[in-house]
């Protein structure tokens, strides 16, 4: 296949993006959404843009998500907070299944073929949406590992980006209302907001066992 000046470019612009990522991990693991915050908020009006862009190639050096989140709220807001992580956190499982999906090497990793994995592939395989949808909704596994086990699939990738687009929705909205509260002087809403991520992230932790089974895992 001819390489044109437009995939250079964008092979380029990737292979900066990415170091930039990783940069930012070596060098600020410890970060914390305030101080994430107050870099992200120094690029100005490129601000939305380039945390949409960290955020959606996030998976590939496996930064958290929450820290993403959190952020997003501390510094856009609720309203414009939920839209910039829902954007990033779907387009980082988008790419990611593309990625994976793509390039079959990945499909040849022995970690994959563990019993556990095995199981949780041929559930997926089977249930297709219905489970994508589930484990998303459910933070029983953990985010990416989803989409890397769903992408070596043959789950569609139709399916797998409506589940991963509904799913995502609840999650979204608790850690982004959790950053926003952070900001308030009242502790009326930062209990809401506490509250909030609990019943969305943590009640479903507290029945994990019943949970898992109801998944099948």
């Amino acid at each position: 296949m001819k390489i044109t000046k437009k995939w250079m470019l964008i092979i380029f612009s990737g292979v900066i993006l990415v170091l930039l990522i990783v940069w930012l991990q070596r060098n600020y693991k410890g970060f914390s959404p305030q101080e994430f915050r107050n870099w992200i908020m120094q690029w100005g009006l490129l601000a939305p843009f380039l945390f949409i862009l960290l955020y959606t190639f996030r998976p590939l050096v496996l930064f958290p998500s929450s820290i993403f989140a959190i952020t997003s709220g501390l510094s856009f807001g609720f309203y414009w907070g939920c839209l910039y992580t829902y954007l990033g956190s779907l387009g980082g499982g988008l790419i990611t299944y593309y990625a994976v999906n793509r390039f079959g090497q990945f499909k040849k990793y022995k970690q994959w073929k563990n019993e556990r994995y095995n199981k949780i592939r041929s559930n997926i395989e089977r249930e297709g949406f219905r489970y994508v949808l589930l484990l998303r909704l459910l933070p029983i596994l953990n985010f990416d590992l989803v989409s890397y086990l769903t992408a070596i699939t043959k789950v569609k990738f139709k399916d797998y980006a409506i589940a991963t687009a509904i799913g995502i929705i609840p999650g979204t909205i608790a850690y982004t209302y959790l950053g926003t509260s952070m900001t308030a002087q009242s502790k009326e809403v930062i209990w809401i907001g506490t509250t909030l991520l609990f019943v969305i992230v943590g009640l479903p932790l507290v029945f994990k066992k019943r949970m898992k089974t109801r998944v099948g895992l």
